[in-house]
């Protein structure tokens, strides 16, 4: 197969599919856990506020309130750009912007500016009445800004300190190089009584440990996990009204392959006649970043002839590394998508003229 027509990770992932819900549909925080910018694709992301106008929300200047003035959503993007993109044990840098919204409203925005370049990313003809995105100093397609390709974390939230929710979202990672397209509804916590680090806490909608997890024969089909490590249960992933938190950019956890749900198996898969194939390779994942199921595997099992060649099965575990450098701050927590996908060539043994693609989120 020919990868060099895709320039980026995630870019690999050809035909179409949406995933399936997320445990929550709404709240007044957003994490969209993978997102990209390249040459080749770029991310949609769709925000719905679903507050009144006495939801507290921000200004320009990041102040807190409601009413005349107080109407701009936080954005938060979490990133590694140009050389890090790929790089699974960099760190993320952090950009972030006050942007318009107002009560009722659908903001659909392309991240990479790739579509809507001359509408600062927003799309589909939004007047720009009530949500002013065309206010001097506006930029919704902020990762054009950053180097190709980027792969990233984004945050969106408003500063509402009451119990219920009142934000939704979507994302779709569009190839249009090759017409492909992935998707997924934001994961999203409510920020409770306080608008502080507790609203930030995401260690319930993170991936357990001992997730099955299956692969087609890697000759023919890729499988790739997008693993973006989260907070573990009493921590946060951003302090009060969003401000960053230094060591979240250095969030680390390992995922890796065992036979056994608990991880105290001695196997790292069983083939299609329930054998157990020994040979693991743990990968550490930092921020954010992609691992093929291949590279969790002893190379000779899933080559031609090997015990894994034709596919198999495994539990995904996540774990936190064992040591901490710094600057880092490990976790057993962790979102996972996991894509298969194909550029076309064989399926089963038999030809096939078109790409496919199919992903979804690991509970």
């Amino acid at each position: 197969m020919k990868l060099n027509k895709i320039a980026f990770g995630v870019a690999l992932a050809t035909g179409a599919m949406t995933m399936g819900a997320t445990s929550a549909i709404a709240a007044d925080t957003l994490l969209f856990p993978y997102v990209v910018n390249s040459t080749t694709t770029t991310t949609i992301v769709s925000v719905i506020d679903r507050g009144t106008a006495a939801t507290d929300r921000y200004n320009s200047a990041g102040v807190v309130g409601n009413g005349a003035g107080f109407n701009r959503n936080h954005w938060r993007l979490h990133f590694k750009d140009g050389a890090n993109a790929t790089n699974n044990a960099a760190t993320c840098g952090e950009i972030n912007f006050y942007l318009p919204t107002s009560p009722n409203d659908l903001q659909t925005v392309d991240l990479g500016g790739t579509f809507g370049a001359t509408t600062r990313g927003v799309l589909f003809n939004d007047p720009s009445t009530n949500n002013n995105w065309n206010a001097a100093g506006v930029n919704f397609n902020f990762a054009s800004t950053l180097s190709n390709p980027m792969r990233g974390a984004l945050f969106v939230h408003n500063a509402e300190s009451a119990v219920g929710q009142t934000m939704q979202g979507e994302a779709m990672v569009l190839e249009f190089a090759n017409g492909a397209a992935w998707g997924y509804q934001a994961l999203a916590v409510d920020n409770g009584a306080a608008n502080n680090s507790a609203g930030f806490d995401f260690s319930a909608l993170g991936s357990t440990t001992g997730q099955g997890i299956t692969f087609m024969p890697p000759a023919e089909t890729f499988t790739r996990l997008f693993v973006t490590p989260m907070n573990d249960a009493g921590s946060a992933m951003l302090a009060a009204n969003g401000a960053n938190l230094g060591a979240w950019g250095g969030f680390r956890a390992r995922v890796r392959l065992n036979d056994a749900a608990g991880g105290a198996g001695a196997g790292v898969a069983f083939d299609r006649d329930e054998n157990l194939v020994s040979g693991s390779l743990p990968q550490d994942v930092t921020c954010v970043g992609a691992v093929d199921v291949t590279a969790m595997i002893q190379p000779a099992h899933t080559a031609a002839g090997g015990a894994l060649a034709n596919g198999g099965w495994s539990n995904l575990i996540i774990e936190a590394t064992p040591a901490t450098a710094a600057g880092i701050q490990t976790t057993a927590t962790a979102n996972v998508i996991k894509l298969d996908f194909s550029l076309g060539g064989q399926f089963n043994g038999q030809g096939v003229g078109a790409p496919f693609n199919n992903a979804y989120r690991l509970n």
